[in-house]
């Protein structure tokens, strides 16, 4: 499941040597608001730093710069210190994200030492949990301890899409659909939840082919997940996504693609969320125009599951605009970011 040029192409643009960042403190902690207990709640937010992903030593993600925050030595007492600064963080907080810059179960980037730890400090302090991993990190042995806790544990997945060709030739995650199936059926027979990450909008497919992906993968996963975020893309740094946005030969996502997709994605089997990161800045989702409006409902619908005021907003608002820009989009080769390409024609005109 490996395009080699694609991945090849996708490590050229990566730093050559590791990063050197303090190992004893997280990438980031921060909170805001999820409902992974059925309602919206304060949630608390880590990113642990580690050596990276394991993907990261071949290649990455087409997307992905996760690799920008590692160091190249996390021991782990530098876990356990880091893990120390966050039960100093989350307070009277009964829920946390736990995110690193790979899988948070993959031993060699998260040992098992400090994964008990981990459980260890935070019994009694919090309710609920969610966990971030590829799908090969997710088997029994390696959910034996959150299982054997008694913290309440929802394991998550960047499927990013159902659909195996894209996978490969576009975003290079270096897994497969069957994979993700068969490490849900492992969450599934453990009695934990699991949550699952779709991408929307990869490098090299329009706006408009990416919103039927996104609607046929969660028919696909529904059944399987207690829910689905849509994560539309934000650019990030030394990433091929960055490298095409930087020539005016992609564009991210509008807002009002987002908005369509949680109204026409509602079902019976998982909730469908959406928090987008970077919204309505350029290297974010953003409409032609800042919404900020649009925004705040859908991330108040994806946190209440109630879009009726979404929904009005969507049908009474002037968006034709889109609707041609959609449509034309798709018919092109490529999907051109107007501003970024403005001012590269300005700069080469300048520079005659």
């Amino acid at each position: 499941m490996i395009n080699r040029e694609l991945a090849s192409e996708i490590k050229s643009l990566m730093p050559s040597t590791k990063r050197q960042n303090d190992p004893n403190k997280p990438v980031s902690m921060w909170t805001e608001k999820d409902r992974l207990r059925g309602y919206s709640e304060p949630t608390a937010v880590v990113i642990f730093r580690t050596t990276g992903c394991s993907w990261y030593n071949f290649s990455s993600c087409s997307m992905c710069g996760y690799f920008n925050d590692i160091s190249a030595n996390v021991s782990i007492e530098n876990l356990k210190k880091q893990i120390d600064s966050l039960i100093s963080f989350i307070g009277d907080i009964k829920v946390l994200k736990v995110f690193t810059s790979g899988s948070f179960l993959d031993t060699r980037e998260f040992p098992v030492e400090a994964r008990e730890y981990f459980i260890q400090q935070l019994q009694g302090k919090i309710s609920k949990l969610l966990v971030e991993s590829r799908t090969e990190y997710i088997t029994p042995d390696n959910l034996l301890s959150f299982t054997n806790s008694g913290i309440d544990t929802r394991v998550a997945i960047g499927l990013e899409t159902a659909n195996d060709d894209i996978m490969k030739n576009i975003i290079n995650k270096g897994s497969s659909f069957k994979k993700y199936v068969k490490a849900a059926e492992v969450v599934s027979k453990l009695s934990m939840e699991l949550r699952t990450y779709l991408l929307f909008k990869p490098l090299f497919m329009s706006e408009k082919k990416s919103i039927n992906d996104i609607l046929e993968s969660i028919k696909l996963v529904s059944s399987l997940t207690e829910d689905v975020s849509i994560n539309p893309m934000n650019i990030q740094r030394n990433t091929l996504v960055e490298k095409y946005w930087k020539k005016g030969l992609y564009r991210p996502p509008r807002l009002w693609s987002v908005a369509k997709l949680l109204l026409d994605s509602r079902n019976d089997q998982c909730e469908v969320i959406s928090y987008p990161t970077g919204g309505n800045s350029r290297r974010g989702a953003h409409n032609d125009s800042v919404d900020k409006k649009l925004l705040e409902l859908i991330y108040s619908s994806s946190l209440s599951q109630d879009f009726k005021e979404l929904e009005e907003y969507y049908y009474t608002s002037d968006h034709e605009n889109y609707d041609i820009q959609i449509e034309l989009e798709d018919r092109m080769p490529v999907q051109h970011e107007a501003i970024a390409m403005r001012n590269r024609l300005i700069s080469s005109d300048q520079t005659v």
